[in-house]
C-alpha cells in the first residue's frame, strides 16, 4: 500500500490510497470462490487465468465491492496513521475506476479534529446535588412493593413473590442497592456539573456538518434501541416530525461532541498511561454476539487486535476517561441541598 497527501488545511484532508493489483487481485479470487460455492456453479476450466476468471465473472462490480469494503478499514487505518492526521466525521470514500491487474486507487476525503485552545481544566468551580437514601426512601419503597404485589398486611406474601427469607434480609436489600445507587447518581451529577464548567471555560466553534453527522447518529442510536416501529408510532402519537427531533437532540449532541474534544486535548497534555490492565478491563466490558464473555481474554484481545482501529479507540477511551476523572478531582465543587433517592429512580424500577 502507499498514501499520498493530496491537500491539507487546518479543517480537512485529502489523501489517496493506493493498494496494489496483487493484493486486490488474490483478495478477488478469494471471493469469486465463495460466491461461486454459494451458487453451486461448477469449477471453471483449469487453463483459465485468474484474471480470465474473474474478468468472465457476471457480478465482478459486487465481488469488487465486498472486496474493497474488507479492506478498506485497515488500509484506511494505516493511512491516517501514517499522514497523522486525526478525522472526527466518518471518511468520504472515493475509489477510481480501474482495470483487473492494475492498482486500486481510493480518494480519501476526512474532515479533521479543530484544534483546541485549553484556557482552564484544573481548578473549576461546580456545584452539584448529592444524592442520599433516608429512612423515608427505604419506607416508602417497602410501601410500593407491599402496593405492587398486593402483600399490604402479608409478609408472607411479600416474601414469597421477592424470594426473601425475612424482613429484615429485604429491607437490607433495599438498603444496599440504594446506597449503590445513591452514590452512582452523585457520582455522575459531580461529574457533569464539573463538564458543564469545562465547556464553558473553553468554548470554541465546530463546522456545522460534523454536528448534523452526529446528531443523525443519536437519531439512529435512538431508534435502534426503540425500534422502528415503535419510534414511528412515538412521533406520530407526539405530533413531531424528524426536523423536531433534530432540534431536540441537538444542543446535547453539540455539548458532547465539544466536551469529548476538549477531554481528548486535556489527555494529550496530561499523557496519562494506558495500561495492559487497563486495556483488559475495557475489554471485559464490552458486549455484542462476538464478545462471548465465557472465553478468556487473549481470545476476545485477539478478535479485537484484528478489528481495524479497535484497540485504537478502546485507548482513546480510556484516556478520556483519565482525563474526565482527572478534571473532576482537580475541580473545586460545592454542594446543593441533597436529594433523595426515591425522586431519581424511574417509574418502571419502583
Amino acid at each position: 500500500m502507499s498514501v499520498t497527501l493530496i491537500k491539507a488545511t487546518k479543517a480537512e484532508a485529502v489523501f489517496q490510497i493506493e493498494i496494489d493489483g496483487g493484493t486486490i487481485e488474490k483478495a478477488l479470487i478469494a471471493e469469486y470462490y465463495k460466491a461461486t460455492a454459494l451458487e453451486n456453479k461448477k469449477s471453471a476450466p483449469a487453463f483459465l487465468s485468474n484474471e480470465e476468471l474473474l474478468r468472465q465473472y457476471p457480478e465482478l462490480d459486487k465481488l469488487s465491492q465486498r472486496v474493497l469494503d474488507k479492506l478498506l478499514p485497515s488500509y484506511y487505518m494505516s493511512a491516517i496513521n501514517e499522514l497523522g492526521v486525526h478525522p472526527i466525521m466518518f471518511p468520504n470514500i472515493m475509489p477510481k475506476a480501474t482495470k483487473l491487474g492494475e492498482p486500486c486507487v481510493i480518494d480519501v476525503r476526512v474532515v479533521l479534529e479543530p484544534e483546541i485552545e485549553l484556557k482552564q481544566f484544573e481548578g473549576l468551580e461546580a456545584i452539584y446535588t448529592p444524592v442520599v437514601v433516608t429512612e423515608e426512601d427505604l419506607e416508602q419503597q417497602m410501601l410500593d412493593l407491599r402496593k405492587k404485589h398486593g402483600a399490604e398486611n402479608d409478609d408472607s406474601k411479600l416474601l414469597e413473590k421477592l424470594s426473601f427469607d425475612s424482613i429484615e434480609k429485604l429491607g437490607a436489600e433495599i438498603r444496599s442497592s440504594f446506597t449503590v445507587m445513591a452514590k452512582e447518581k452523585t457520582d455522575y451529577n459531580r461529574k457533569e456539573a464539573v463538564m458543564k464548567q469545562l465547556l464553558d471555560a473553553n468554548p470554541f466553534t465546530i463546522r456545522e456538518e460534523i454536528i448534523q453527522e452526529q446528531v443523525m447518529i443519536e437519531i439512529n442510536k435512538i431508534q435502534k434501541q426503540m425500534g422502528q416501529q415503535a419510534m414511528q408510532n412515538y412521533m406520530k402519537a407526539t405530533g413531531r416530525s424528524m426536523d423536531d427531533l433534530k432540534k431536540e437532540v441537538r444542543p446535547q449532541v453539540e455539548a458532547t461532541v465539544k466536551t469529548n474534544l476538549i477531554l481528548k486535548a486535556v489527555a494529550d497534555r496530561i499523557s496519562p498511561e494506558v495500561t495492559e490492565k487497563d486495556i483488559e478491563e475495557a475489554i471485559s466490558q464490552q458486549s455484542g454476539p462476538f464478545m462471548d464473555p465465557n472465553v478468556d481474554y487473549e481470545t476476545r484481545r485477539k478478535r479485537f487486535d484484528e478489528m481495524p482501529g479497535a484497540i485504537d479507540q478502546i485507548k482513546h477511551n480510556i484516556l478520556v476517561e483519565k482525563a474526565t476523572a482527572y478534571i473532576v478531582d482537580k475541580a473545586i465543587v460545592h454542594e446543593n441541598k441533597p436529594t433523595n433517592i426515591m425522586g431519581e429512580i424511574p417509574e418502571y424500577m419502583k
